[in-house]
């Protein structure tokens, strides 16, 4: 858990989006384009100090922001997204067991 004031957590976030998309360089010196998707959690911003649902809203909040570019800081309602065993349902995993909470 990393704390940042409120007015920093989107700077701060936007940084790590740009250093994921640097190229990664292999050793024969080809550079490989990467990307990646970013979601995070704030407890105040949510409402809550459960970590599970921390995980849960980051989670949906990443979902949300995927091919977006961009970073997507999770909201309350990214919280109350339906979960099966703390996964967002329709992810990769969750079909045909546990149960929507």
């Amino acid at each position: 858990m990393l704390h940042l004031p409120r007015g920093r957590r989107e700077i701060r976030l936007a940084e790590l989006v740009r250093m994921l998309r640097i190229p990664v360089v292999l050793d024969d010196g080809q550079a490989l384009d990467v990307a990646a998707s970013v979601g995070a959690a704030a407890l105040d911003v949510i409402g809550t100090r459960d970590l599970s649902v921390a995980q849960r809203a980051a989670d949906a909040a990443l979902h949300d922001g995927k091919h977006s570019g961009h970073a997507v800081l999770a909201t309350k309602e990214h919280a109350t997204v339906p979960s099966i065993n703390g996964r967002r349902a329709g992810r990769p995993g969750t079909a045909g067991w546990g149960r929507v909470a």
